[in-house]
C-alpha cells in the first residue's frame, strides 16, 4: 500500500468515526435514554391484563432504555426501533385505547413512540414518561446517577 492509499484510508476511517458519533449525538431519542423507575399506575385501556398484584410488582420496578435496548418488567427488547409520530391527545387515546387520559397532564399534540416491542412510549414532561404495556399505563420517572445529583449540587 502506497503512502497516499494510507492517507486517504485513514482520512476516510477519521471521517466515518466523526459521522457515526455527530449522528449519535443528534439522536432524535435521546430525552428518552436512561434509567426510570415505575412510579405508579396511571389508567389503562378498556383490557388490561394484569391483577392488582401483577401491577404491583411493576411499580417500583426500573426500566432501561437505549438505543439498541429497551428492559421493562423483565423483558428486554433488542435492537427496538422507536418510531415516533404526533397525534392529537384526546381522539388518539379514545379511539386506541379506549381510554380516558383527561387527568394526565399530557402535551397536546401527543408525542407516540412504537418500541417494535408491543410497548408503547408517550413523554407527558420533562422527566416523566408514561409507558403504554399490555393495556395498562404506567408513569415512569427518570433516574439521575448519584454522580450527576453531585454535580448538580456543587453547581447551585
Amino acid at each position: 500500500m502506497n503512502f497516499r492509499t494510507r492517507v486517504i484510508r485513514h482520512v476516510l476511517t477519521a471521517v466515518m468515526a466523526f459521522a457515526c458519533v455527530h449522528a449519535h449525538a443528534e439522536d432524535s431519542n435521546s430525552d428518552i435514554y436512561g434509567k426510570w423507575k415505575i412510579k405508579a399506575l396511571i389508567g389503562g385501556g378498556a383490557v388490561s391484563s394484569r391483577s392488582q398484584s401483577q401491577v404491583d410488582q411493576v411499580i417500583g420496578q426500573f426500566t432501561t432504555i437505549t438505543h439498541d435496548q429497551f428492559d421493562f418488567n423483565g423483558r428486554a427488547c433488542s435492537h427496538p426501533h422507536y418510531q415516533r409520530r404526533q397525534e392529537e391527545t384526546v381522539s388518539y387515546f379514545d379511539m386506541g385505547w379506549r381510554a380516558d387520559v383527561s387527568d394526565i397532564p399530557f402535551p397536546n399534540p401527543v408525542t407516540i413512540i412504537d418500541t417494535g416491542c408491543t410497548t408503547f412510549l408517550y413523554p407527558i414532561r420533562k422527566d416523566h414518561l408514561m409507558i403504554a404495556d399490555d393495556g395498562d399505563f404506567f408513569e415512569a420517572v427518570r433516574v439521575r446517577s448519584d454522580t450527576h445529583r453531585a454535580v448538580t449540587r456543587r453547581h447551585r
